[in-house]
């Protein structure tokens, strides 16, 4: 049985992941660390470059790392219910949501549903997600990240976002600075992900992908929730 101060941490490897390690670990937690891999991005090991860092630092008893873990089978479920609707129907019901916001959506929906399970399986009770707002994915914004502490929480789980209003990145680099380390990380590469950063609509498309979480994939995620409790979440194919 985890103790309270247990937390884990989706962990890239990447500066938002690695910054929010650090700060966990600074109010004493003990972290757990865990990657997920969709099988659209390159060279998931890389986050064993930022592990190390950590173990060295702090040792074996603070850093616990779980793996990479593959969600391909729970992102797929919730893919599919959309790919499958016109793009007529998605305007009219959900809104002008761009492909790419809606394949981050499903993919970080993933890693939550994956992270719940974890944390049930391992009675931790607090999760701690990398998110900044100034990278302006629409899933990193208030409204979104409102609306996932609030899925959490219904399963008696806490989440926390302890960069989301980092704003530059020389902050983020001294944050990393000022606790010793250099801020060079190395970090898997996703293929996928890319806000839609030069839109005029940038408030559409957030109220859209509130729309598509809350109208399409929420009871999707329940479900997958109760239907893979009980299975080991594993890693790379063999």
């Amino acid at each position: 049985m985890a103790e309270e101060k247990d937390v884990l941490i989706l962990f890239s490897g990447g500066k938002d992941s690695f910054l929010s390690t650090l700060l966990m670990i600074e109010q004493g937690y003990k972290v757990n660390l865990v990657t997920y891999e969709n099988s659209c991005g390159l060279q998931a090991f890389n986050v064993n470059y930022g592990i190390n860092r950590l173990k060295q630092k702090y040792g074996e008893n603070t850093i616990k790392f779980l793996g990479v873990k593959n969600i391909v089978a729970i992102w797929r479920e919730l893919l599919y219910p959309y790919y499958n609707e016109s793009l007529n129907k998605i305007l009219r019901e959900y809104g002008d949501l761009p492909i790419s916001e809606f394949n981050c959506l499903s993919c970080r929906l993933a890693m939550y549903i994956a992270s719940i399970i974890l944390c049930k399986q391992s009675n931790i009770k607090i999760v701690v997600d990398g998110a900044r707002k100034s990278q302006l994915f629409a899933i990193e914004q208030e409204k979104m990240l409102h609306a996932f502490e609030t899925f959490f929480k219904s399963y008696g789980i806490t989440i926390l976002f302890p960069v989301k209003d980092l704003e530059e990145d020389y902050e983020l680099k001294n944050e990393i600075l000022i606790r010793g380390f250099v801020p060079k990380t190395i970090e898997p590469q996703c293929l996928l992900g890319m806000p839609a950063k030069q839109c005029d609509n940038r408030d559409e498309i957030i109220e859209a992908s509130k729309n598509v979480f809350d109208k399409l994939l929420k009871n999707k995620a329940c479900s997958l929730i109760e239907k893979y409790s009980n299975i080991k979440l594993e890693g790379n194919f063999f």
